[in-house]
């Protein structure tokens, strides 16, 4: 069930009845019941490798608690859990990869697996893997209850996409029981709003047909349409994966429940590092926890910059097994490692006050952003000979070429409306705690809920899935 459809708002319903209607101390039972029909809709079989995966980390983070060598333990709870996404996510691409060889080797030719990717794994095999390192390091307590550890992992508003938790952020939530309050059903009720715009009116409706088009065709797109097509994709996979967050964290405020920011406006960052403190807040710090801290403490502070480089080509092959995402992982880790370098020289020479400040910084902001969106490129593309189109399709201009004029239109909406959201999301929450003692203000934000849900319905039908289901 997507987020997006009738379908998953009468489940939803039907859930929050029950939920409002189960003593405290047991509505995490009735969620943990809800999260497993929720998975199971999907692919019932999936639900029993879920499972699987539940029952053996949680047996092996029992174990770890009590082994005289945790360390093995952990390992060991590392290996199967990479060892059960590598066999779902990447055994076709590893075949496909080695089969040129085998055939002019050895004259064998491997038939390529065609394995349907569980949802989410990538995902909950991530928290899986930061819970049992957080309480190995001390600093998460061990989970006594299998019902809450199998609800931490698999807790439906987020288990799909995230964003990813982190043992201290929520399970002391879950011991306490759903805290649900006016203030937070209102918080909801914009949240899963704004997501629903972000999905179904800019993601699909508005961004989605255009980008298709033109990169499903890369071979006939002028420069012009390229570019407007990589800004559309830009702006596209923003509004979808955000949207998604959004949902996810309004629905989990209705439930009583608060789930970490995962993006903060990313495209008015001035600089790469910058942006991926915005983006995907939650992958981003899990990078930085799991794998650069670990990689740049063993090599020494010279190090710094192959364990950055590693860690994004780590996180480039997270996002999918193909190799243009092992691409784009490298493209940002080289970028990573340049601002390293020349970050120290800028902080010396750049302007920060007055109007040459405000002009350094907007060029920042617009070189960051077009550095991000040719990496979203190299993302989008289908094939790495895709990959060499549109690159090539990007600096050959032919200015007899039209432009599109009413696509160009929208991205700069989509641009404006970056801005925009980072205003409402400094001062809303103190507009809303001064319209909260007017006697006018509940019977205003029903309105104005109806309307943005009127639009949304109005425009829906156009998309699918979210792009981040696919990881």
């Amino acid at each position: 069930m997507l987020f997006n459809t009738f379908q998953f708002a009468a489940f939803f319903v039907l859930v929050y009845v029950l939920y409002r209607a189960t003593p405290r101390e047991r509505r995490g039972n009735l969620l943990l019941g809800a999260s497993f029909v929720f998975y199971f809709l999907w692919i019932p079989s999936y639900l029993l490798l879920l499972l699987g995966d539940l029952v053996v980390n949680f047996a092996l983070m029992r174990l770890m608690t009590r082994s005289r060598r945790p360390g093995v333990v952990l390992a060991t709870s590392i290996v199967f859990t990479l060892g059960l996404l590598g066999t779902f996510k990447y055994a076709a691409m590893f075949v496909e990869t080695i089969a040129p060889v085998l055939a002019a080797g050895f004259g064998l030719e491997p038939a390529i697996p065609e394995i349907f990717l569980p949802l989410g794994i990538s995902f909950y095999s991530f928290q899986i893997i930061a819970l049992q390192v957080d309480i190995y390091r001390g600093n998460s307590r061990p989970v006594e209850r299998f019902a809450r550890y199998a609800l931490f992992i698999s807790f439906f508003p987020q288990l799909i996409a995230g964003p990813i938790l982190r043992g201290h952020e929520f399970l002391g939530q879950l011991e306490r029981g759903g805290e649900m309050t006016r203030e937070r059903n209102r918080r909801g009720l914009w949240l899963v709003a704004s997501g629903l715009v972000k999905k179904v009116v800019f993601a699909d409706f508005l961004l989605a047909p255009f980008v298709d088009e033109i990169f499903g065709t890369p071979d006939v797109a002028s420069a012009q349409l390229q570019w407007i097509a990589v800004y559309s994709f830009t702006f596209q996979i923003y509004f979808d994966f955000s949207g998604y967050c959004d949902i996810a964290r309004g629905l989990a405020l209705w439930l009583g429940f608060e789930l970490p920011l995962n993006f903060e406006e990313p495209y008015l960052s001035k600089d790469p590092a910058e942006f991926w403190r915005r983006w995907h807040i939650t992958l981003s710090r899990w990078l930085r926890d799991y794998i650069f801290m670990p990689l740049a403490e063993r090599r020494g502070p010279r190090g710094a910059g192959f364990a950055l480089f590693m860690t994004m080509t780590l996180g480039g092959l997270w996002h999918g097994a193909a190799w243009n995402f092992a691409l784009w992982g490298v493209y940002h880790g080289a970028i990573l490692v340049a601002h390293r370098v020349v970050a120290p020289v800028f902080a010396r020479t750049a302007p920060r006050t007055g109007l040459a400040g405000s002009a350094w910084n907007a060029v920042c902001m617009i070189a960051t952003f077009h550095m991000v969106a040719v990496g979203l490129a190299i993302f989008r593309a289908a094939s790495l000979d895709d990959v060499v189109t549109i690159l090539s399709n990007l600096v050959v201009f032919d200015f007899a070429s039209p432009w599109p004029t009413l696509q160009a239109a929208i991205v700069a909406l989509c641009g404006a409306l970056h801005f925009v959201e980072r205003s409402l999301r400094l001062r809303l929450p103190a507009w809303q705690r001064a319209a909260a003692h007017s006697r006018f203000a509940p019977l205003g934000e029903g309105l104005a809920f109806g309307v943005v849900v009127g639009i949304a319905i109005a425009t829906s039908g156009t998309g699918g899935e979210f792009i981040y289901f696919q990881f």
